[in-house]
């Protein structure tokens, strides 16, 4: 059986909200979402990939737009893994920018965080722009929206 969830995370992955704001914007969440499954508000000890499942495409440079090779990511992130996500800096092989594995452009967005908010079942697929304004001026940060299939 297959799942789906929006998953949002701040864009600065390893910024957490201050105390009681992760579960206010939770219930907002819930407000904007009435049909999900469950609505899940985390915090994590430390920095995490937030991936987006089956739904991977590709993973770009975001200076200039070249796609990067798989063997060259999955190595990018196996040295990242080794500081636990503390050190997600990295030149790209394409036009040697200077950027973050958190700052590549996942085809179907991804990302590193320490918290997230997390819809599983939702009946849509993304929050509208005006919602997530909402959920971001709670909780103090921009967000990224994550849709994931598994």
């Amino acid at each position: 059986m297959s799942e789906h969830f929006i998953i949002l995370i701040p864009t600065i992955p390893t910024f957490v909200p201050a105390d009681g704001l992760l579960e206010k914007a939770k219930y907002l969440l819930a407000q904007f979402l009435p049909g999900a499954e469950e609505i899940e508000a985390v915090i994590a000890d430390e920095v995490k990939f937030v991936d987006q499942g089956e739904n991977f495409e590709r993973v770009c440079c975001p200076g200039c737009s070249s796609e990067l090779q798989t063997a060259w990511w999955q190595q990018a992130m196996d040295k990242a893994y080794e500081t636990k996500f503390r050190n997600l800096n990295l030149v790209t092989p394409c036009c040697g920018l200077t950027t973050s594995l958190n700052d590549l452009d996942y085809r179907r967005p991804a990302g590193f965080a320490r918290c997230r908010l997390s819809a599983r079942g939702p009946k849509q697929n993304e929050i509208p722009l005006e919602q997530l304004y909402q959920l971001e001026q709670i909780l103090g940060t921009k967000l990224r929206q994550i849709w994931v299939h598994y």
